[in-house]
């Protein structure tokens, strides 16, 4: 199973995005381009690979749902104080590979400081919120009462572990049918996510949820093997393989 329906038109994928096929859109959220850059300025250096990998992830979101927009639903870039000067072209570089192909929306996350500078050349909208098919957008640092709403910032992932206490984490959609809030995954390949298991909502990062049922929050993991229902965030704690 590749998408499921969670909003009249709006479908959750196993690649890590929320697809609007009436409006030819796809939406990811929490790139964090630059990331390699903030660590090797604290000295630790490890392989550049997030802009590349990123960039061929997404001409291939474009390619697969046939897509004219793509919204960047916050936290393009991930250093939060200036523009690194590497974090820069890493964003310009993603950027201008598909704003040949798409129309691109960027939705301001609180990691976005200084972002209308780097994305004034290429004329790309940041904005704080965004409507389309119905659904409100925002990246969730902030309160939001609009609803149906999607948003990202919180990295939601979900740990399964064997019986001699192994695991694999992976990134996870949370529905919360109830609240009629969607949060999807980090696209970043170098965000590991935070694990949903055992989650109240005072862990949770965004306002939007602090009043939430997060419990009863529905759970769907990617996959390389498709999209995984797992039920709700309660149930998890007894999930093993």
């Amino acid at each position: 199973m590749d998408e499921i329906e969670v909003f009249d038109g709006a479908r959750i994928t196993s690649d890590l995005c929320l697809h609007l096929p009436d409006e030819r859109t796809v939406v990811v959220a929490d790139l964090h381009l630059g990331y390699e850059s903030a660590l090797e300025a604290e000295g630790i250096h490890i392989p550049r690979v997030q802009t590349k990998t990123v960039k061929e992830a997404l001409a291939r979101l474009i390619e697969r749902y046939e897509a004219e927009r793509v919204v960047l639903l916050g936290d393009v870039k991930h250093e939060f104080s200036r523009n690194l000067g590497q974090e820069v072209r890493d964003v310009r570089s993603v950027l201008d590979s598909i704003s040949e192909l798409v129309d691109i929306v960027i939705v301001k996350g609180n990691h976005d400081n200084f972002i209308e500078n780097i994305v004034s050349r290429i004329q790309i909208p940041v904005v704080d919120k965004y409507s389309l098919g119905g659904i409100t957008f925002v990246h969730g640092h902030q309160p939001c009462d609009s609803r149906p709403l999607t948003i990202g910032h919180e990295h939601p992932s979900v740990k399964i572990v064997d019986r001699v206490g192994a695991y694999i984490k992976l990134p996870c959609h949370v529905f919360l049918r109830e609240e009629n809030v969607l949060v999807i995954p980090a696209f970043s390949p170098l965000a590991s996510g935070t694990d949903i298991t055992g989650v109240q909502p005072s862990d949770c990062l965004s306002p939007i949820l602090s009043n939430a049922d997060i419990n009863n929050g529905e759970v769907f993991a990617c996959s390389d093997i498709g999209i995984l229902p797992l039920g709700k965030v309660s149930s998890l704690g007894d999930l093993r393989l």
